[in-house]
């Protein structure tokens, strides 16, 4: 079966374009655009069409005017070559090179329809009519105009294997037309192309009987959710469990929700890929993002499914660089979004950081307050309370350590001001979970009265935390600890002591611990599946099919509330 690698470009570049129509059956007679790439090439020079032989011969020359074919010349050859000559289309005999139809000079497009209901082009036989427009240097675009259910079945057997079980196979067809139905992404010349950058069609080469009674047994069929009708996004296998679309493309459709996988075979497309650390860096920078050499890989946050949603990436200086949705497979060059990294190498000096919510008070010149914040050890004895910024100038104001918190959107850093009232911007010592769903060092920029600073912090569920300690050196306040309080003096100068004591925090400290590993030289990534994990799995398709599950059945598994629209 082809592997649907590149599918995932297809659908980021889809996504958007997934509308509301009305359902209905697909009309046998709807007419796709499909522009032609063969073995890498879009444009051609010299394009030829060829009759296949026991089909009728000959062809209409004319033009085209949205799909409707309008001819102007019947030409009696089986064989014809276009090119462009003197600003003008040239249709001549191949073999004899007679010319047997000029257009108009500066003509936008020609188009032919052959008398033979297939037609060789470049080595593969066609239904349908062919346009030619002009390309980029003289060289002339292919586009074939085909109906939606000879289209299907020029799909079906380069998606899954023609031999494959009926009800896969109606399945596949019955996805291959919705996709095609509801996909436009193309421009104004045609709405598909015939690549794995939208689904693969190469006309009746490898159609089967087997093949092309799918598609007939579904003949106008289309996916159907709550009354529109919907593209049926596929992929070659999930590795355990589908995905949520607004997980990897962004956007939320009830439909496309990922759920675990019983039926697909769990060993189906296991794949390990090994990068060095400076392959990371030149893919990461590569992708766009600007990261200095890598010093360590986690996977940050995962679905429900338990699919990789967040990949941080931090470099020797502490910089992060979070990497989220399909670019965690694309980024990286990985088959899928199912996987785990493992570091391998480096010095072999490990350290665990082990974060917990703080159970420590909070005493301000006397008085008792409780702000939400996280307790972390960092490969030492002891560890040390962080907070937020805002808490912290929010408690202090009013005191000599008073200072205030500002974001200066424009340069995307955050400006300290001490000695100055904080002002207020609402939320401030405001409860939230305090469960650690996603950790990284925090990279924000920290400016202290002009000067730039460096506080150790990190970013936890999306909010900075920094280290108490931190924040009263660079302000000028003392941070102590006593009988399980923080003490803030605001009357001292910070006196240079490096932790608090874990009293009250000892015992289950470990129960949410990220383990890491400084400066390992690569890293491996193991996973399974193959494609981008929204909507149906063909593997899975395969299995369901063997299990005697009929095509609608599996359809229904795999996408969400849908109907079959006939």
């Amino acid at each position: 079966m082809k592997k649907l690698l590149s599918m995932l470009l297809c659908a980021v570049m889809t996504v958007t374009c997934i509308g509301a129509v009305p359902a209905h059956a697909a009309n046998s007679d709807t007419r796709l655009r499909v522009g032609l790439t063969i073995s890498g090439a879009s444009a051609f020079a010299a394009p030829q069409l060829e009759n296949v032989s026991g089909c009728k011969t000959g062809y209409t020359v004319g033009t085209v005017s949205g799909t409707a074919f309008s001819g102007s010349k019947s030409i009696t050859s089986s064989a014809l070559t276009v090119k462009l000559v003197n600003d003008a289309f040239q249709v001549s005999d191949t073999d004899s090179g007679s010319v047997l139809y000029t257009s108009a000079a500066g003509a936008d497009h020609i188009a032919i329809r052959p008398n033979s209901a297939l037609t060789w082009f470049k080595g593969y036989k066609w239904h349908g009519d062919f346009v030619y427009r002009r390309a980029s240097n003289g060289s002339i675009t292919v586009i074939n105009y085909v109906g939606v259910e000879d289209y299907v079945k020029g799909v079906l057997p380069y998606e899954i294997d023609p031999d494959w079980p009926a009800e896969a196979q109606k399945a596949q067809a019955v996805c291959a037309r919705s996709f095609a139905l509801g996909t436009h992404k193309h421009g104004s010349d045609y709405e598909l192309c015939n690549t794995t950058n939208c689904q693969v069609y190469l006309g009746a080469n490898r159609a089967t009987e087997a093949s092309d009674a799918a598609v007939d047994a579904t003949k106008g069929e289309t996916l159907s959710y709550n009354g529109s009708s919907v593209i049926g996004y596929f992929y070659s296998s999930d590795g355990g469990a589908t995905e949520d679309a607004a997980n990897v493309w962004g956007g939320d459709y009830a439909y496309l929700k990922g759920k675990a996988d019983p039926y697909e075979d769990p060993s189906k497309d296991r794949w390990t890929v090994t990068l060095t650390a400076d392959e990371i860096q030149q893919k990461v920078n590569a992708a766009g993002y600007s990261i200095g050499k890598v010093a360590n890989v986690q996977v940050t946050k995962r679905t429900a499914t338990d699919n990789v949603n967040e990949v941080t990436v931090t470099d020797t200086s502490g910089k992060s660089v979070t990497i989220s949705k399909s670019s965690v497979r694309t980024v990286f060059g990985l088959k899928s979004i199912r996987y785990t990294i493992t570091p391998v190498g480096g010095s072999g000096n490990k350290t665990s950081l082990q974060v917990k919510a703080s159970t420590h008070n909070v005493k301000v010149n006397g008085k008792t307050v409780s702000p939400q914040g996280y307790y972390i050890v960092n490969g030492t004895q002891y560890g040390n309370n962080y907070f937020k910024l805002r808490d912290i100038a929010y408690l202090l104001s009013g005191t000599k350590g008073q200072f205030n918190v500002r974001w200066d959107k424009e340069n995307e850093r955050i400006l300290l001001t001490s000695g100055t009232a904080y002002e207020t911007v609402g939320g401030e010592l405001a409860d939230s979970s305090t469960a650690v769903e996603k950790i990284g060092k925090s990279t924000s920029t920290i400016v202290l009265d002009g000067e730039e600073i460096t506080l150790d912090g990190y970013i936890i569920n999306g909010n900075n935390y920094y280290k108490l300690r931190d924040i009263g050196k660079a302000i000028g306040f003392d941070v102590d600890f006593e009988d399980n309080t923080v003490l803030v003096k605001t009357t001292s100068d910070y006196s240079g002591d490096d932790e608090d004591t874990n009293s009250g925090n000892s015992g289950n400290i470990g129960s949410n611990t990220t383990p890491t590993v400084t400066n390992p030289t690569s890293y491996t990534f193991s996973g399974s599946g193959w494609g981008h994990s929204v909507g149906m799995s063909q593997w899975g398709a395969y299995a369901m099919a063997q299990k005697g599950f009929t095509y609608d059945q599996i359809l229904k598994f795999y996408f969400t509330g849908i109907e079959i629209a006939e």
